[in-house]
């Protein structure tokens, strides 16, 4: 979730527009600029989002992003931080679709390569329990932007043991050939984001959770079905593969707690969430 680029294609200007204005409904005591940042990272949480439960762990991460990109009413990590911060204070209230219960939840989590040099990447969110382990890469409009896969060498020289005989490895092999494979998916930070998890977590089963916004209305633009396709090619390419890689949005991650019943604070963080993000383009 780094990119903040300007808007890349129609569909993220108006996506942009739209949250920028659902943003302003929803907090009209602030003002905020005109590309949608907020005097201060705090101006952004939603209620119930405390800063206990998410500010070390983001200034413990790369690139300052509380005082950058965090301000802005479409940051990803501010995304994943009104959506997942609550939970930290009551984590067994926290359910993914396929996984078990969780103890802890940390963002933007370190989970080295093993390469020599360079920086380890940023999971958005990790999720831990007894019996599986959950990194998710979450993505807002930073999608709606042409990407081009690239790798350093060092991942096909260093890289060698197990992760060499998985799908991950192989579609790196690929788009080193390939770059331009996908033009919606970032694949390239996701396979890295597999390396890590594959190296950091040997002792349980692991799951790289891609968890992207869309609008209500996605069939608005067609950027919005290319990008689910390219998911699905990408997942077929890397399917048996450790980690397990699945895919959602967050409308229907928020619809499975709603579905499930509930405990009252957290219907409530769920209508603040629709309120903020399930705009109309």
């Amino acid at each position: 979730m780094k990119r903040d680029s300007i808007s890349d294609c129609p569909a993220r200007s108006r996506a942009l527009d739209a949250l920028r204005s659902a943003f302003a409904r929803q907090r009209p005591d602030l003002l905020i600029d005109d590309k949608g940042y907020a005097p201060d990272f705090r101006d952004t949480l939603l209620p119930l989002v405390a800063t206990d439960d998410f500010e070390a762990d983001l200034q413990a991460g790369d690139g300052n992003e509380l005082q950058t990109k965090f301000r802005a009413a479409h940051s990803s990590s501010g995304l994943a931080v009104n959506c997942f911060a609550p939970f930290r204070a009551r984590i067994a209230d926290l359910a993914l679709p396929g996984n078990g219960r969780f103890d802890a939840l940390q963002f933007e989590r370190k989970c080295p390569t093993g390469l020599r040099g360079g920086r380890a990447p940023n999971l958005d969110v990790l999720l831990t329990g007894p019996t599986n382990v959950v990194g998710i890469e979450s993505k807002l409009t930073e999608y709606l932007a042409r990407h081009q896969a690239a790798f350093s060498p060092a991942y096909a020289e260093q890289i060698r043991d197990d992760r060499r005989e998985h799908g991950y490895f192989r579609e790196m092999l690929r788009l080193v050939d390939a770059p331009d494979s996908y033009h919606w998916l970032d694949a390239a930070q996701l396979i890295k984001h597999a390396f890590g998890l594959a190296r950091c977590f040997r002792d349980r089963p692991v799951t790289l959770l891609y968890l992207f916004w869309e609008p209500a209305n996605p069939d608005a633009a067609p950027e919005f079905a290319a990008h689910r396709q390219e998911i699905s090619a990408f997942a077929e390419r890397v399917a048996g593969s450790t980690p397990e890689f699945r895919a959602m949005s967050y409308p229907e991650l928020w619809r499975t707690w709603h579905d499930a019943g509930p405990a009252a604070w957290l219907a409530q963080h769920i209508a603040a969430l629709r309120e903020r993000y399930e705009v109309t383009l």
